[in-house]
């Protein structure tokens, strides 16, 4: 009994030291140490840093005279399955990279021009959007608490310059129009979830809400599990959902074993869906571990099956086998995988010879932006600041 006493007053004081860990700023996707790492990789013309570097230059999303596309003269951003309809979609997915993208570009070479991009798109949306609208309006809620919380940390903890009054009325935005609609997750595909997921992170650490990103963080171990097959850890058959069971399929995939160890639910559906999941997966982990959580461990043989099967199609270097969604694959965007990779591989030496193969084919990329969730990767986790390389 006195063992069981000591136990639980270990935990509750482990719980509460977790709940006042100060937030580390900035704190979502890159941290102060990474941004300035990859600055100074950038300084010393480093690979892979600069040749990224050189593209994001170049890029749509960094030009000096970046041309605002939203949000609608109405305030409401309206959203349908297909973009039908799409009224300010697409436009907030570019603005909010661009967004993202100068932010980063601001702190790694100190032209004012691009914080003041980034400062105007985003308060362009904070003063003036006021609602998402019809049946996708929580994915796009999910998908712009991806992108803008990432530009947002960037900018706020520069010497940008971005006025108190424009943080706070960025940080309601965040909490009224987007966190109600992420909040509680999704029943549907994982990779609505799992972008909420994300999203929620973002929000959490930039309005300093620990309680929240805790809940989050939550929300993430019951869904990596369910999405992501692992031979090993499951068995022969897959993790139940961990909401609204029986709406979701696996796409007629029905091999559970180890000739499909890290497939994906939404695999056999396509891979650009599948890989919005991974990317969501990956970069609410890198947020985790910035804040000190440890996402990336608890599923390490996981994750690390899920990005070398699924690099593994991405190189095509041999046909389908039929064990594998009736051996038909329906290819789509695939950057997802290096903040993956700069985890098990750089950080903590795991072999990923697809995923690195992968890589080497994105690095040939001009312009590796999906807008929904990924931007660059290789530019900000090409390598970790701890000094390892790819």
């Amino acid at each position: 009994m006195q063992l069981r006493r000591s136990l639980v007053v270990l935990l509750v004081t482990v719980s509460g030291a977790a709940l006042a860990q100060p937030m580390q700023h900035p704190g979502v996707l890159v941290s102060r140490q990474q941004l300035d790492f990859v600055k100074q990789q950038v300084a010393q013309k480093t690979e892979p840093f600069y040749g990224e570097y050189q593209k994001a230059m170049a890029s749509q999303y960094a030009t000096l005279d970046y041309k605002l596309q939203g949000p609608p003269p109405t305030g409401i951003i309206d959203c349908g399955p297909y973009s039908r309809p799409d009224h300010g979609c697409h436009a907030e997915d570019a603005d909010a990279t661009a967004a993202y993208l100068q932010a980063l570009l601001w702190w790694i070479n100190g032209d004012r021009h691009y914080a003041d991009n980034s400062i105007r798109i985003m308060n362009a949306y904070s003063h003036q959007l006021t609602a998402y609208t019809s049946s996708n309006a929580p994915l796009q809620a999910a998908w712009s608490a991806e992108m803008w919380p990432r530009a947002a940390e960037i900018i706020r903890y520069s010497p940008a310059g971005w006025k108190p009054e424009d943080v706070q009325a960025f940080g309601a935005m965040l909490t009224k129009i987007n966190l109600p609609l992420i909040r509680d997750g999704s029943p549907k595909n994982g990779n609505w979830e799992l972008s909420m997921i994300e999203g929620m992170m973002g929000i959490a650490v930039f309005i300093n809400d620990r309680p929240l990103l805790n809940h989050a963080e939550g929300m993430w171990h019951e869904r990596v599990p369910a999405y992501f097959y692992s031979a090993k850890l499951d068995g022969d058959h897959p993790r139940p959902l961990p909401r609204g069971e029986g709406r979701t399929t696996w796409y007629g995939q029905t091999t559970f074993d180890a000739t499909t160890n890290g497939v994906a639910q939404e695999t056999c559906r396509d891979l650009g869906h599948t890989g919005y999941a991974l990317s969501a997966t990956m970069a609410a982990a890198e947020t985790a571990h910035i804040q000190g959580a440890k996402l990336y461990e608890s599923e390490e043989p996981r994750l690390i099956a899920a990005l070398e099967f699924h690099a593994h199609l991405f190189l095509r270097q041999e046909p389908v086998p039929k064990t594998v969604c009736g051996g038909t694959i329906h290819y789509g965007a695939g950057y997802t995988f290096g903040i993956g990779y700069n985890e098990y591989h750089n950080r903590l030496g795991q072999p990923m010879a697809e995923t690195r193969q992968w890589l080497d084919k994105v690095l040939a990329v001009p312009e590796p932006v999906d807008m929904h969730t990924t931007v660059f990767e290789l530019l900000t986790h090409g390598a970790d600041a701890d000094g390892t390389k790819r």
